[in-house]
């Protein structure tokens, strides 16, 4: 499940304080289920929540839901093309702690195809392949970096890389 690593690094990349204070973040998958069918492959789908925990946060919210919507767009993007989605899709509370921090919780909705095939190499050996989500047509394909500013503050930063199918073309 590389969505959920993939979430948290985003997270500790783009809120500094959590850089600090690591203990603060908590990424986990709840109701969890691998569909499949009797098809002719071994072939299914991980569909399971990613809830996050940030403890004790005294930044600007928007430094993390603004990364994280940009992760959205890459990796869950019917989240945001899907209107019934978009209305129950990404969930979030705050519990308010004091005047400067609060705990948040986020939950997002993923899934993650996983192709399975034989190895045409060795007979009893069967290969895994986790395929990226199919594109957006028009979206950016380029490495792209982020800075997240409110007036003159730096909230977050993040760097989104090129999908690494796309990655070995010159565009």
């Amino acid at each position: 499940m590389w969505k959920l690593q993939s979430l948290r690094n985003l997270i500790e990349a783009a809120v500094p304080d959590l850089k600090a204070n690591p203990e603060n973040l908590i990424v986990l998958a709840s109701a969890g289920r691998a569909v499949s069918a009797m098809g002719k492959s071994l072939s299914f789908e991980y569909a399971y929540t990613i809830e996050v925990s940030v403890l004790d946060f005294t930044g600007h919210t928007d430094a993390l839901f603004v990364p994280l919507i940009a992760w959205l767009r890459v990796h869950q993007p019917e989240l945001l093309l899907n209107p019934t989605s978009q209305a129950t899709g990404l969930q979030f509370q705050v519990e308010l702690l004091n005047t400067a921090g609060a705990d948040i919780g986020i939950r997002v909705p993923v899934t993650e195809r996983v192709i399975v095939t034989p190895d045409p190499d060795h007979p009893t050996r069967l290969i895994c392949d986790h395929p990226a989500e199919p594109q957006v047509i028009g979206t950016n394909r380029l490495p792209e970096h982020w800075q997240l500013w409110l007036k003159d503050q730096l909230l977050a930063e993040w760097d989104i890389p090129t999908p690494p199918e796309e990655a070995r073309f010159v565009l």
